[in-house]
């Protein structure tokens, strides 16, 4: 009984990683940390991140809020894996750094983005890791906006 069980167990994660595998980023989509800044951005353009608090991404742009930014300097891709990997360079006022993101499918409409740089403020304390979400501190999901491919600029 208890190697049926094993084995179940260990079908059902197969599974979901063969599933995993089979999600796709799009690198053509908005990206956004809070759902409702997709209608936001949409009806108001760059005018919502002063209503919302909240990050975009774009694979042209990078990530971008108010007083913080990264630009994308190189994406890499390896075969047969849905994971990207990032160099970027980040700033905020007064302070500029090197940050490298791993970026994999969520689900169907959203990525989850790991820094390297939250992930050691994270585990030095610096940072609170969000209780509501299942992966460490570091890791923000962010959601596919398919209304958009760009922020709209008025």
């Amino acid at each position: 009984m208890k190697a049926i069980l094993v084995a179940a167990g260990l079908s059902l994660l197969a599974s979901a990683a063969s599933a995993q595998e089979d999600l796709v980023i799009d690198q053509t989509r908005l990206y956004v940390t809070d759902p409702a800044a997709c209608q936001a951005l949409e009806k108001h353009g760059i005018d919502a991140f002063m209503d919302l608090n909240f990050l975009s991404l774009s694979f042209e742009g990078g990530i971008q809020s108010m007083e913080f930014h990264c630009n994308f300097y190189d994406i890499k891709s390896q075969a047969n894996t849905p994971v990207l990997l990032v160099d970027a360079v980040c700033e905020i006022p007064s302070d500029l750094y090197p940050d490298m993101l791993a970026i994999a499918p969520h689900d169907a409409g959203a990525i989850r983005v790991s820094s390297s740089n939250d992930a050691m403020l994270a585990m030095i304390g610096g940072i609170e890791p969000n209780p509501e979400s299942p992966y460490p501190g570091g890791t923000t999901i962010y959601h596919r906006c398919d209304n958009l491919s760009e922020i709209p600029v008025d």
